[in-house]
């Protein structure tokens, strides 16, 4: 740890947190957790954690975009909300089999993907459209760049096409074949043109905007489960315990963080980090997993 890093613990879940998300409208971090909860933390992680939706099944997804939110379970519901209307939420059948990932397009459209191998659009509560990829077992991932979106999936491909979008086929797609067993995390170097992935093989791979591999890393010892990028610094979590920090430069390794050095005692499912240029100069990390204890880095 460096010498002005600071670490804040945040203890209510009585579940593994399997995602968390930072929340710019509100300046707050929001987890979804096993126990059934979605909480909201304060930005330096001090004080207790809300609840702001409680079911009787897990929590696998949450995400923010402007003042909306979105969560989806272990069965497959998703809840949709306003972040300054936390009592006016919808509650969606949406998909059979658990909602894994969620995401919003450009144009402010949320798209989810779930055990069901489906992958559908919505507007506001209204299906849109929806898509199913044979074979993909379950969407794991949903990440946007400027023209294309990247689709991860638990059968080990993954996929880059146009932009979904109402009353269109899924076009332009191009399969991808890089991690065995499933590929859970993308992220998007705008600077490079480069979408990074990675999955349980427990490798990073950078593939170039037309789908060619360009360079594989073997990063983890187990499944990694997310990335995420603070604009300088890739960052990865794992199922063996560790997180650790690669140069978006050229994707060398600078650190990990262990439990020795505070870090999580069991796999870490959950990742999260200010946006660059975010509201502070303090740049933080969130991550969780299924030691239940949910840990915010300043660094």
């Amino acid at each position: 740890m460096g010498t002005n890093e600071t670490t804040a613990h945040l203890s209510g879940h009585q579940g593994a947190i399997y995602d968390a998300a930072w929340d710019q409208s509100t300046q707050t971090w929001l987890t979804a957790g096993g126990d059934g909860f979605v909480a909201e933390w304060s930005a330096d992680g001090t004080g207790e954690g809300r609840a702001i939706l409680h079911h009787d099944k897990a929590f696998f997804a949450v995400g923010c975009h402007s003042r909306l939110r979105a969560a989806g379970t272990e069965n497959g519901e998703l809840f949709t909300w306003e972040a300054t209307k936390p009592d006016a939420v919808s509650r969606i059948e949406a998909h059979s089999n658990g909602l894994f990932a969620l995401a919003w397009s450009p144009d402010s459209h949320l798209i989810t993907g779930g055990g069901d191998q489906r992958i559908a659009l919505w507007r506001n509560t209204k299906l849109q459209n929806e898509w199913t990829l044979t074979g993909a077992d379950k969407i794991r991932c949903l990440v946007h760049n400027p023209t294309s979106l990247f689709i991860g999936t638990s059968s080990g491909k993954a996929y880059i096409c146009s932009h979904l979008k109402a009353r269109k086929s899924m076009s332009h797609i191009v399969e991808l074949k890089g991690h065995s067993g499933g590929c859970y995390a993308a992220v998007w170097l705008p600077t490079k043109k480069t979408w990074l992935s990675s999955g349980r093989d427990g490798y990073i791979r950078a593939w170039n905007s037309f789908g060619k591999e360009i360079i594989s890393i073997p990063a983890h010892e187990g499944t990694i489960y997310r990335m995420v990028s603070d604009g300088l610094t890739l960052w990865t979590a794992s199922r063996d315990k560790t997180v650790k920090a690669w140069s978006l430069e050229d994707l060398s390794f600078v650190r990990k963080i262990t439990r020795s050095q505070g870090g999580s005692t069991r796999s870490i499912n959950a990742l999260a980090c200010l946006p660059q240029n975010g509201p502070s100069k303090t740049n933080a990390l969130l991550y969780g997993g299924d030691d239940r204890i949910g840990r915010i880095l300043f660094y």
